[in-house]
């Protein structure tokens, strides 16, 4: 399988500085990334991936779960010589990057993550099993779309935001919005929902740096932490692509997190930090 990455290359890289992964979300493309690249890629190599049957990547016939989407990116990791890896992730591009962490802690080194889909009520079920169980995958992509205008991307205050994500739903296969649905539904491995993303979550030892719309979410966050250098920032009034909505914010509060940190001066990610973690 081809999974299609951008790799701006080492450039004028800090040698100090770790390599980013970013991980778009459902039905996104590396493009979510573009308000990020410029920064990063000022003094880090950063790439960005396009998770399968998602922009310019192959559809396989199978293989559209979280977890699976964590086995492809290690090896995109191990193939491009990233490891250990700083990886950003938006949505279910969070979880995915969370399993990817809990599994495989060589190649990751810390998360920044953007409104997590991860450990989300269990009331949720009731919005997308119907939708699911639609007949045929183009009954199941019209119901998605409508799921994402009325729900999902409702809170984003830009209309050209809003019709870039209608775009980018809409060019992903029907075949590609019915497996990942089901699949957030119905794999054992699945963290989409609380009860089952505990245990996941608990290995997830890196520190996290994450960003939410919803302050009761940011709390849970920090509750979920392993890494007291974890920090979740709340945006209220913010849609679900705050990184589009706020990249300053994004910049701003990830700097200043990685210089706390210590990170890219020789610090290790894994070991127990001074440094206090929080909500803010």
């Amino acid at each position: 399988m081809r999974l299609h990455t951008d790799d701006g290359g080492l450039g004028g890289a800090d040698p100090h500085a770790r390599p980013v992964l970013l991980v778009h979300g459902w039905l996104g493309s590396s493009a979510s990334w573009s308000a990020q690249l410029p920064w990063l890629r000022a003094r880090r190599r950063a790439v960005t991936v396009d998770l399968p049957g998602h922009g310019d990547s192959e559809a396989p016939a199978g293989g559209y779960a979280a977890a699976d989407f964590a086995a492809d990116l290690a090896v995109v990791i191990e193939d491009l010589g990233l490891a250990p890896a700083l990886v950003f992730g938006h949505s279910m591009g969070a979880s995915v990057a969370s399993i990817l962490a809990a599994h495989r802690p060589d190649l990751v080194t810390a998360l920044v993550l953007v409104d997590p889909d991860y450990a989300g009520d269990e009331s949720g079920r009731a919005l997308l099993e119907p939708i699911a169980a639609l007949a045929g995958d183009d009954a199941v992509k019209a119901g998605v779309a409508v799921l994402f205008a009325d729900r999902i991307d409702a809170w984003t205050g830009s209309a050209d935001l809003r019709a870039r994500h209608r775009d980018e739903a809409a060019a992903v296969p029907a075949a590609v919005v019915a497996a990942t649905l089901r699949a957030i539904l119905a794999d054992p491995r699945s963290i989409r929902f609380r009860a089952a993303a505990g245990a996941l979550l608990a290995r997830r030892l890196q520190p996290v740096l994450s960003f939410h719309r919803d302050p009761e979410r940011a709390r849970l966050e920090q509750r979920l932490a392993m890494n007291q250098a974890s920090r979740a920032v709340a945006v209220p009034g913010g849609g679900h692509w705050l990184h589009q909505e706020r990249p300053d914010l994004i910049e701003a509060e990830t700097e200043r997190w990685l210089a706390d940190l210590g990170l890219e001066t020789g610090g290790n990610a894994h070991s127990p930090s001074s440094m206090t973690g929080g909500l803010t």
